[in-house]
């Protein structure tokens, strides 16, 4: 088995895009030029059941639906709006408890879980929830464990990816969303593993030994990054590899020279009737795996508790691996911060440029300048590459 704190690229990214990076093999590749079909295509309808688990040595003090009510409809609603529609995530809420056969102290439950006691963990949930659902009529498993129980912590919420699929019943299981959460739950926890089930990497920085800032690569600015973080709306290459933006919302700087382009808000609803007017990115490849992108963040939807807005520069690798750093987000404003109660990471919470200013990359000769805001609500920017 093996596990991830995150979890292939979008159904309509062109795999002769010269600004779409290639998928590489590992794990969680920030590649768009093809998607991995060992993970659910978060387009259409997706059904998920959502299971409970107790324990011989506690008594369950609250009931499934009540629990379920603190992931749900907001689960569903984030991927609705980060998806412009496009992605209708269904859950199924089982009645009861389904009791474990161990005590829930047995399964030394923790963020990084010895591996022993995590199989059988998994291998006694799996067993149990079998005579009660039929797995195969879903393309997502969460298995929530009753919250009171002395044994679990919280800090062990993850997906749990298995090196071969598991049989249970007539279905092939590939991975599981295992909830240890407390109540109430952190905000938006299950909304950033289901990234993972849909094959998101961890943006966050783990410090070696488990202290210090965690959130130095994106901040705020992605759910993958922070799940609490004031502006956590998908980065806009993430929902063009997840299929929900396609090749008619990115502009593609291919050359030297100077290039214009007008970016509306990320988290703006899509133009269906004009797409080709309806930039949502800006992308420059930098190298075989490396791109400089540009998209504009404003207090909408998602993002609607943001401190800060205006045109947001990033890194996109993707020969680099979940939780080491894929995606890298470009300071404007590396001598200030901003919104130091709040913000999981205030010296990138003022990262978005805003008119009149500008971001320049010597090692790579790229400058971004950024113009007026449009009528829209976006903002008009010029591309300068060497």
């Amino acid at each position: 088995m093996g596990t991830t704190l995150t979890a292939g690229p979008g159904t309509d990214a062109a795999a002769d895009e010269p600004c779409g990076l290639p998928r590489s093999a590992i794990h969680h590749s920030e590649g768009v030029d093809s998607w991995n079909d060992d993970y659910p295509r978060p387009v259409g309808a997706l059904e998920a059941v959502m299971l409970f688990l107790s324990f011989p040595d506690a008594r369950p003090k609250v009931t499934p639906a009540r629990i379920a009510e603190d992931y749900f409809p907001a689960t569903t609603d984030y991927f609705r709006a980060a998806s412009y529609g496009r992605l209708d995530l269904r859950v199924t809420v089982t009645d009861g408890w389904i009791g474990m056969p161990r005590d829930s102290r047995s399964y030394a439950i923790q963020r990084d879980w010895e591996p022993d006691r995590r199989s059988a963990y998994l291998r006694d949930a799996l067993d149990a929830v079998a005579p009660h659902v039929e797995l195969a009529d879903y393309d997502i498993v969460y298995l929530v464990a009753d919250p009171d129980a002395p044994g679990v912590d919280s800090d062990a919420t993850k997906v749990v990816n298995f090196d071969r699929p598991m049989s249970v019943g007539d279905a092939s299981v590939r991975r599981v969303v295992t909830v240890f959460e407390r109540r109430p739950p952190d905000r938006n926890v299950l909304a950033h593993e289901t990234g993972h089930v849909f094959d998101l990497p961890d943006l966050y920085n783990r410090p070696e030994d488990g202290y210090g800032d965690w959130d130095t690569h994106v901040g705020d600015w992605d759910l993958m990054g922070s799940q609490f973080g004031l502006s956590p709306e998908l980065f806009g290459w993430h929902k063009w590899k997840l299929g929900w933006l396609d090749a008619d919302h990115v502009d593609c700087v291919r050359g030297p020279g100077t290039t214009r382009h007008t970016l509306q808000p990320l988290a703006a609803p899509l133009d269906r009737s004009s797409p080709g007017t309806d930039t949502r990115l800006a992308v420059v490849r930098t190298g075989a795996e490396e791109a400089l992108v540009a998209e504009a963040r404003a207090p909408l939807g998602n993002d609607a508790t943001t401190c800060t807005h205006g045109v947001l520069l990033y890194r996109v690798r993707s020969d680099v691996a979940s939780a080491d750093g894929p995606v890298e987000v470009l300071d404007g404003h590396p001598e200030t911060s901003a919104c130091h109660a709040a913000s999981v990471h205030p010296r990138l919470a003022d990262a978005p440029l805003g008119t009149g200013e500008s971001y320049y990359d010597p090692e790579i000769g790229i400058r971004v300048e950024v113009g007026a805001r449009t009528a829209t609500g976006g903002w008009d920017i010029k591309i300068v590459r060497e």
